[in-house]
């Protein structure tokens, strides 16, 4: 396989992210002007499943077969994703957007929730290795029903209606379901091709949507079965990937995601001052997603890169040091 790059980053996982990043963003400029049963076409909250499906693929992959240094590690993901989200949040207040926080759950319901997964990992880990993936998810799925229903939801389904104390307890069988498809990736087989899987998973997010709006199956109770087929459509996509190659224009806007969730509705409320036509509102915040990601979020990911380095190698110092001095002492 050819799935990975130099960087050893997993190619078609950046294809997933964009897509994933775009249907937010569409479903939140575009949805709500669309006539009829094209409303539903764009999703968000099946979107965001998928992005903890990916979240949870990225942070296992690399720890697989090697051992979890935890200070590095929850030094460089923090670095990576708190001070966007915190000049995110810094730009929505400004705007008087002030459902745009960690409480209310708007947009960065979900950030919290990786905060959460982040945090979690180490033990999660652990417990996987000793108990297996399947066992975990099994029980992580009981949780989340748990909560789901004993708690409720609102009138749409969210589960960001659960507050950041539930919130992740919902969402955490996608990002163990990413894990288990991060452990197996070159031991799964996958039937059908890749187009397949994403008409199949974009018609059943947007049926999803439709049960949400329309009837008491909501996202609350479908989004932990929609996503081991977002499991599928990643596991379609890195096998397109290896076979053919990347989507390179998909790729690259994968490479902005965060930027694109995070920005994208505070954009469209500045844009909503001076013009109104959807179409317009959305073009117009993506564009302004960049200026976000090349000065905040990209210069934070290479911080987060040169951190999270530095505190492997000292630690690996240290331990070389320690292992040494009781050489010495043996010796002596």
């Amino acid at each position: 396989m050819r799935s990975l790059q130099n960087s050893g980053k997993v190619e078609g996982i950046d294809t997933v992210r964009a897509v994933a990043a775009l249907s937010v963003v569409f479903a939140h400029l575009l949805g709500p002007s669309m006539p009829g049963l094209s409303k539903y076409l764009f999703t968000g909250h099946p979107a965001v499943i998928a992005f903890f499906v990916v979240s949870g693929f990225c942070i296992h992959y690399p720890y697989r077969t090697r051992m979890l240094q935890v200070g590095p590690f929850l030094a460089g993901r923090f670095i990576r994703i708190v001070p966007p989200a915190a000049a995110a949040f810094i730009l929505a207040q400004s705007l008087g957007m002030r459902a745009y926080n960690p409480i209310d759950g708007y947009i960065l319901w979900s950030v919290v929730c990786e905060a959460v997964y982040y945090c979690l990992y180490p033990l999660i880990l652990a417990t996987s290795r000793r108990i297996g993936w399947p066992l975990l998810i099994a029980a992580s799925v009981l949780a989340s029903y748990g909560v789901a229903i004993g708690v409720g939801s609102d009138q749409y389904g969210n589960a960001k209606a659960y507050g950041p104390q539930l919130n992740w307890v919902v969402g955490l069988p996608a990002w163990l379901l990413g894990c288990y498809l991060a452990e197996n990736l070159h031991r799964l087989k996958l039937p059908g091709n890749v187009w397949s899987w994403r008409a199949g998973t974009a018609a059943t997010a947007s049926a999803l949507y439709w049960a949400t709006m329309n009837s008491a199956a909501g996202f609350y109770l479908t989004m932990v079965p929609f996503s081991a087929l977002a499991g599928c459509w990643i596991l379609a996509e890195i096998r397109n990937a290896s076979e053919k190659g990347p989507i390179h224009a998909l790729e690259a806007i994968g490479g902005a995601c965060f930027s694109i969730y995070l920005v994208h509705v505070i954009a469209a409320g500045a844009i909503g001052w001076f013009v109104t036509t959807p179409i317009v509102v959305c073009a117009l915040s993506l564009a302004l997603v960049y200026p976000f990601y090349r000065w905040i979020e990209k210069p934070c990911h290479a911080a987060a890169r040169r951190a999270k380095a530095t505190m492997e190698q000292l630690e690996a110092r240290r331990r070389l040091e320690e292992r040494d001095g009781i050489a010495i002492r043996d010796g002596a």
